[in-house]
């Protein structure tokens, strides 16, 4: 894989290790261009690499819209931290109010739908979930050999 130095116009930790991107998505933004600024976020890491962490970000928004409610009005905050051993995705929404909440009690929102774990599987080397206060979503790409 190489040596991958953090590139970006974020926000530096104080030690220099890691840089913090943040996005913000709504419906209005396409998946095509969140992917590719994410893809030049992540310039500098080997190709496939990159590639991976471009489909996992849209995964991972995929993956904390609610499929009972859809978007919210706050849309998707998209978190690409990079750091010198590993890249950290996260995906994050305030969790849905009890006025969005579906009155349809047969309704079960599985936080991980469809084809999503298979993909985090595949792309990712760590992935996981946190929903206590938030939909929240994570994955990391290693960068060290």
């Amino acid at each position: 894989m190489g040596d991958f130095t953090p590139r970006s116009n974020g926000v530096r930790d104080g030690s220099g290790v890691s840089v913090t991107n943040r996005l913000r998505i709504d419906p209005s933004r396409s998946m095509k261009a969140v992917t590719g600024e994410v893809e030049e976020l992540l310039e500098g890491l080997e190709e496939s690499r990159r590639r991976s962490g471009a489909l996992l970000a849209s995964e991972l928004v995929a993956q904390v819209i609610d499929p009972a409610l859809g978007w919210n009005s706050q849309g998707v905050e998209l978190i690409i931290q990079l750091r010198v051993d590993a890249v950290r995705l996260e995906a994050r929404r305030p969790a849905a109010k009890a006025t969005e909440a579906t009155t349809d009690r047969h309704v079960v929102s599985d936080p991980i739908a469809e084809w999503g774990a298979f993909l985090l599987d595949r792309l990712a080397d760590r992935w996981g979930l946190d929903g206590e206060t938030q939909r929240m979503i994570w994955a990391e790409i290693d960068t060290s050999a």
